[in-house]
Parts: structure tokens; sequence; C-alpha cells
């Protein structure tokens, strides 16, 4: 009776290890002979969601990831430069001399000194904005039956637009000059009082435009600068084309003619 019992519980752990081992051959099989099994068990397999995967950056460049309309590092690298080195506002005092060509030029004697001052503002380092004024005298002569000495006092009022050319990569002698050009808006304002009758006397105004150059020179960084400058205008008078000298021996038929400024300023600038 012993012996009986030995014998049958060594032969249960036997019989239990060779069912663990019979069972996936039995399960793999059935399925094998049950495709519709193998296909409900397939369904039942837990899925996964593809949009929860994250994906890896794709840095390659495209046509998309070149195009930038701003370069946003740039700008500020150039506005931190401005702002370290750059001059944001100034005032400048200048004497020059002003002439006419044409018709005008034949009438008119030079005028000197011309009166300039000006007040500038920069943008950055290539563009500012002047608001200026200038005065002048002219005078001539007229040679008919009531020749007489006529003063011509001429006031402009204008707006200019000056841009400074980048010369870092040009050589030391422009470097140093500092070039630019410039273009304006402006009121001219002309008064004729005649020395034997100072009572009596004849204005006019008309809006113009002007252009020009010229170059800086740095006298302090920053601080300092002297400024000569060139500049043509076309004011357009009420005697322009008028025959107003129809009498005079030395006949002119109108009085077509630009007038230029040639002008040296001390600029200050903070």
């Amino acid at each position: 009776m012993l012996a009986s019992t030995s014998t049958s519980s060594r032969r249960t752990p036997a019989l239990a290890a060779l069912l663990a081992w019979l069972t996936p051959l039995l399960v793999l099989s059935g399925l094998a002979g049950n495709p519709i099994g193998a296909v409900a068990l397939a369904a039942d397999a837990p899925k996964t969601d593809r949009t929860l995967t994250p994906e890896e950056d794709d840095f390659a460049d495209t046509p998309f990831t070149e195009y930038g309309e701003f370069n946003e590092e740039a700008e500020e690298a150039s506005e931190t430069k401005f702002f370290q080195y750059g001059r944001f506002f100034g005032v400048s005092l200048g004497l020059g001399y002003e002439g006419a060509t044409g018709n005008r030029g034949l009438l008119w004697k030079a005028g000197m000194p011309v009166f300039d001052f000006k007040v500038h503002y920069w943008f950055d380092f290539n563009m500012a904005l002047d608001l200026g004024i200038t005065t002048v005298r002219h005078s001539y002569e007229t040679s008919d039956a009531n020749g007489r000495h006529v003063d011509v006092n001429l006031v402009r009022m204008g707006l200019d637009l000056r841009y400074y050319f980048d010369t870092k990569n040009m050589s030391a002698p422009i470097s140093f000059a500092n070039p630019f050009v410039l273009l304006g808006i402006g009121s001219y304002a002309k008064s004729e009082v005649a020395s034997i009758d100072t009572s009596s006397v004849s204005s006019d105004s008309a809006f113009g435009v002007a252009a020009g150059g010229g170059l800086e020179f740095i006298l302090s960084p920053r601080r300092s600068f002297f400024q000569i400058e060139g500049k043509v205008h076309l004011p357009e008078f009420k005697d322009t084309n008028l025959d107003t000298f129809n009498s005079d021996p030395n006949y002119l038929p109108d009085l077509n003619g630009m007038i230029y400024t040639v002008t040296g300023n001390l600029l200050f600038t903070w």
C-alpha cells in the first residue's frame, strides 16, 4: 500500500510537466485547423495607436524650412549694435555759398553767406532725417531808366532724407570721408526790396524739391562731425516763366534756372 502511494506521488509531477509542454502545441494546432479562431484571437489582441507614438524630428532642408521672411536674430544683432555704437539725435550749424544757373543766374549776384541750421534724427547707421532752415540774400541791378539796386531775401524750410553708404569694405579714404546722398522737399519764400523804395516789397513763395550729397568727417566719435554738403534746388516761383525784364537792355525772356548751395556744417550728436 505504501509502495503504490509513493509511485503515484512520483508520477503526478511528471504528468503535470508533460501537460504543460503539450498544451501550447495543442493550442497552436487547434488555431491552425481553425482560422476563424485565429482571426478572433488576433482581433482580441491589444492595438497600438500610431497617433500617440511620437515621431522623430526631421531637420532635412526643404523650400519651406529654408525660406524665412524675417531674420529675427540678424535684426536683433543689428539693433543691439546700433544702440551701442550709433547716434540718435543731432543739431548742425553751417555757413556756405548759394548761386543760380540759367537766366536767374545771369540776373542774381551770388548769395553769401548762407546760414544753415538743421535738426537730425537717425533711424539706423544708414538712414537719417533732417529738418532745416536756410537763409541767404541775393541782389541784382536793373539798367533801365529806373535803374535800382534790389535785394532778394530767400528762405527755405525743408525736410531731407539722407542715406549714408556702407563703407566698411571700401578703402580707408572713402571710409574716413563717410559719403552720403540726400533727397528732400521744402517751401521757399522769396522777397524783393528795392533800395530806393524800401516800402515796396515783392513777395513770392513756392514748393520745390532738392537733391544732393556730401562728405562727413569725424572730429570726435559719436560726438562731433564736420560736413561738406552740396545741394541743387528746383523751386517754381511765379516769375520763373515771366518776361519781367523785357524793358531791360539786358533782356531776359524768363528767369529759369536751378539754385545750388554749398555749405560746411558743424554737427553735434548724442
